[in-house]
């Protein structure tokens, strides 16, 4: 028998302001408790009547940025928060401490970009010319080559530095932050901060022109660019408010050039409520849908094979519960661990809530707990709960329920502060989780970066572990706007295995198989069911536009994440994939600049290729739709890379190793033809001319080396025109 003792002390911190239940989020609330920060200016989303908030902006001395739907985007001190609650219509106002974080050459030719670059049975060729391709990250080197016009010049039309100072001249409005560059003052200026290695190699895969090495040009390589860095090290946190903003920036701007616009996002946050309800989500809809010619397109996330989120579907009296772990950082001045719980009302509202600690090695003991706390006790109030083991305090818990009446849900948050165990008694080597348990009735879903799920101990010597709800790696996607239906969301695979690096040594990765999912590639669904990511395109191992000074120093330290040419380096992820899908929007709103996002986002979608790595079973969480076929989206499904004409040409394996196989129908078998195969630069490489009436042609290009080539067929019937890609 175990030894179980309850020790629980519960230092009261309910503080319930005069306002609506759901009227604010957990970080506003927790901001509203501290009233030294009533002069602190936050940046916030306000639902309800715009013209009722502006009013009030005016009167307050609050600046009100932009209008999305019923959403107003506002800037105003924390004391004015409440009478502005007050106000009649305002259904919510939220901040956001969500941080957000960053989540590509051979890829060309696996997502059928090339055909698009050469206009093979098309009526042009298209580059993305026309269009504006927005980058949101962490900055971009623009000094690149590849972000550069032939005469030197810089395509980067805008770029707004919201990490700079506030500038009385230059800050763009009505944001009222960071600093503005035109491209004259991007070709002059050298006052730009930090240029950000991740925003420069996403924004080389989107639409990179090649101009420093051909073979690493991007999908969209003549779009016009316009980059927002983003600070991802605000002190508020405020990532979600600066991002809308950013949106706002770049749709805008592309209004005032009378151009299209895809924006690229591979950034994204693992908490919230992944419905794509909440405010911020909202507001980013309604931009995208207030005009056509605008699509956003964002990264699934890299926690494909994380178990960051566990789900307790309970039974009335029936306890469940997972453990967490707090990290222990010698550097970090406090431990904590953080999660949160979602669920639609008629799930949660019937539930109840509980933290404790456990000693789980050398045995497990029951330390102490929290009891538990229905959900109508917890809304709308910040509740500090403290526990001991005797007389020693073994950490506290802030907890913090909300309902939010824009998506029909409730939320529990948990902030986990744990005192040093071995501070207390230096002799204890024993190992401490914090444990969640929920009772009630129906679904709860809860997402975690510390939650317990290998080396539990066995139901014989401890029976409770048979409630135990194990985390898993479904629902990995990043939330907020990447759930949306409005939103183009991008899963991975691999994109090589082999490649060249700066010394001209051949750099191979044996255990990746190209064309095959990859681990860190984020799955869905949605938390309301919704399949997410909604594609996949190329995303690990992936060579692109490098930091100058990067590329000098992992040459000398790590060669082989350095490509050939020292301007391009290795990396992975979602954030890779995504703007090979942006590329794609941009050269779609090239042939059809007013297609609206859901035309733009059906395209991508049917036009998908499935194979014997996506299957057919399709949608699905992993895959979405399969992978992007630019040159199908482009045509509009009707011509695959196998099918190469109307008169019935197809071409197998492609992309092909050693034995491409032909394949005729009765209408070209009867007549005399030839086979040319030429590479990019239009040299023929090969020629053959199969035996008439026969029905099969078999070529052996093994000696041809690797890369891209289209395929002509000439007969009496006219010539047929293809493409092939040779591994």
């Amino acid at each position: 028998m175990k030894k179980i003792i309850y020790l629980t002390l519960i230092i009261a911190a309910i503080i319930t302001y005069q306002a609506k239940a759901g009227q604010y989020n957990f970080t506003l609330t927790e901001k509203l408790l501290k009233p030294e920060l009533s002069q602190k200016e936050v940046a916030v989303f306000v639902k309800g009547n715009p013209d009722l908030v502006k009013k009030y902006c005016d009167q307050v001395g609050a600046i009100y940025k932009y209008q999305a739907g019923d959403i107003s985007a506002i800037r105003c001190k924390l004391s004015n928060i409440t009478s502005l609650a007050a106000l009649p219509g305002i259904i919510r106002i939220e901040d956001n401490d969500l941080r957000l974080t960053p989540m590509n050459d051979v890829s060309l030719s696996r997502n059928h970009v090339l055909e698009v670059h050469g206009g093979f049975n098309l009526p042009q060729a298209y580059d993305g010319a026309g269009v504006v391709m927005g980058i949101i990250d962490e900055g971009i080197d623009f000094t690149h080559p590849d972000f550069r016009n032939l005469n030197g010049t810089s395509r980067i039309m805008f770029l707004w530095d919201q990490s700079l100072p506030i500038d009385a001249v230059y800050s763009p409005q009505p944001y009222g932050y960071g600093f503005e560059y035109t491209t004259s003052m991007i070709d002059t200026s050298v006052r730009h901060s930090d240029v950000g290695s991740h925003g420069t190699h996403v924004s080389g895969i989107a639409c990179g022109n090649g101009l420093a090495v051909n073979n690493y040009k991007g999908v969209a390589p003549a779009a016009d660019m316009i980059v927002v860095k983003m600070d991802l090290n605000v002190p508020d946190n405020n990532f979600l408010s600066s991002f809308v903003d950013a949106v706002n920036y770049v749709f805008t701007k592309a209004a005032q050039l009378g151009k299209p616009a895809v924006i690229n996002a591979s950034l994204g946050t693992y908490f919230g409520s992944h419905d794509g309800k909440d405010i911020q989500a909202q507001a980013i809809e309604n931009l995208i849908s207030a005009a056509p010619g605008r699509t956003l397109v964002c990264a699934a996330g890299n926690a494909g094979s994380a178990p960051i989120h566990v789900q307790h579907n309970n039974s009335q009296n029936d306890t469940s519960f997972t453990w967490l772990q707090v990290p222990f950082n010698p550097a970090a001045p406090v431990q904590q661990t953080y999660i949160q719980l979602w669920a639609d009302s008629l799930d949660m509202i019937n539930s109840s809530f509980s933290i404790g600690i456990d000693r789980v090695a050398p045995d497990v003991v029951e330390k102490a707990a929290v009891g538990f706390r229905s959900l109508h006790t917890q809304v709308g109030n910040v509740i500090t709960d403290t526990l001991y083991d005797g007389n020693n305090r073994l950490g506290y818990v802030l907890s913090f329920a909300d309902y939010n009446p824009l998506n029909n849900s409730y939320s529990i948050q948990y902030l986990i502060t744990a005192d040093s165990i071995r501070n207390i008694n230096p002799n204890d080597t024993a190992r401490y989780l914090w444990r969640l348990m929920t009772k009630g009735e129906g679904r709860i879903d809860g997402w975690c970066f510390d939650m317990i799920f290998d080396g539990l101990p066995d139901s014989v010597t401890f029976p409770l572990i048979n409630k135990y709800k194990k985390p898993d790696t479904d629902q990995t996607i990043v939330s907020s706007f990447t759930c949306s239906e409005k939103v183009i969301t991008v899963g991975a695979y691999t994109n090589r295995n082999f490649y060249t690096n700066v010394n001209n040594q051949l750099v191979s990765f044996p255990t990746f198989t190209p064309g095959q999912i990859a681990s860190l590639s984020s799955k869905g669904p949605t938390r309301d069911g919704r399949i997410k990511p909604d594609i996949t395109a190329t995303g690990e191992i992936v060579l692109s536009s490098s930091v100058q000074s990067l590329a000098n120093s992992l040459a000398a330290t790590e060669p082989n994440k350095v490509a050939a040419g020292r301007k391009h380096i290795r990396s992975s992820g979602t954030s890779m994939s995504a703007p090979v899908v942006a590329g794609v929007a941009a050269l779609y709103l090239q042939r059809y600049p007013t297609a609206t996002w859901a035309q733009v986002k059906d395209a991508i979608m049917d036009c998908a290729d499935q194979d014997a790595f996506t299957g057919t079973n399709v949608p699905n969480n992993q895959w979405g739709m399969g992978k992007v076929n630019a040159y199908k989206v482009i045509a509009g499904c009707t011509v695959g890379i196998d099918e190469i004409s109307k008169v019935g040409v197809k071409l197998y394996p492609n992309p092909v190793s050693s034995t491409l196989t032909i394949l005729f129908d009765e209408k070209l078998e009867s007549v005399n033809k030839t086979i040319y195969l030429q590479d990019i630069s239009g040299r023929i490489v090969f020629i053959f001319t199969p035996i008439l009436n026969e029905t099969i042609a078999r070529l052996d290009l093994s000696q041809l080396a690797p890369g891209y080539y289209s395929v002509k067929i000439e007969s009496p019937l006219g010539t047929q025109i293809g493409s092939l890609i040779k591994q």
